[in-house]
């Protein structure tokens, strides 16, 4: 998914973004800046609980990334 395509169309830090998909950080805060991790749970405010249990807002700040599960499949063989 390219990161154009998660953008919400009137604020284009924010992004659409759902359960399941993958995400890479900015600076990861507990792994390597490459490391894929998934999106377990979104919580108010567009918070994503990630797979190794960190939380961060669905924004361009934080999320360098995104892919679909389909994506991450095709790509992750």
């Amino acid at each position: 998914m390219n990161m154009n395509n998660a953008t919400v169309p009137n604020n284009p830090n924010k992004l659409i973004l759902f359960i399941g998909d993958y995400v890479q950080l900015h600076n990861n805060f507990y792994g390597e800046d490459s490391e894929w991790l998934s999106i377990t749970e979104i919580e108010p405010y567009d918070i994503c609980v990630l797979s190794n249990g960190t939380r961060v807002c669905a924004s361009t700040e934080y999320i360098a990334n995104v892919l679909s599960p389909i994506e991450y499949k095709e790509v992750f063989k």
